[in-house]
């Protein structure tokens, strides 16, 4: 069955690092093996290290310019048309650069069930 959403009739949730609203998941049409966010992480912020243990995670950037960070410190600029590959059970980390302009980004994740674990100690942003 097909359904269109209009992203504008979904709230946005507050999150440590900004707002998120999702898009399709299980509680907005049922989806069964995949979650699609809308992600604005505010100026200055990062969403700390952390994994998914049994969730990959792609991250396609609309605007703003930011850092993605994976397991061994590796870090990588990322802005408007940058895709990041998070496999699942791998740390990583997002900082938005800017102090004045949210990183916006459409993050879909597979399976959508959503376990996060932070990973304390660790470098991030």
């Amino acid at each position: 069955m097909s359904k269109v959403i209009h992203v504008d009739d979904i709230p946005f949730a507050q999150v440590a690092w900004g707002l998120t609203k999702e898009i399709i998941a299980p509680g907005t049409v049922g989806a069964k093996k995949v979650k699609v966010k809308i992600t604005e992480y505010l100026p200055g912020y990062v969403h700390q290290l952390h994994i998914h243990p049994d969730q990959e995670e792609i991250i396609f950037v609309l605007s703003g310019k930011g850092v993605t960070e994976s397991s061994g410190g590796e870090r990588k600029e990322i802005g408007p048309g940058s895709v990041v590959y998070v496999s699942a059970g791998e740390p990583h980390a997002t900082s938005n650069l800017s102090i004045s302009e949210s990183l916006k980004a459409i993050i879909i994740k597979a399976p959508p069930e959503d376990e996060e674990v932070t990973i304390m100690g660790e470098r991030a942003g």
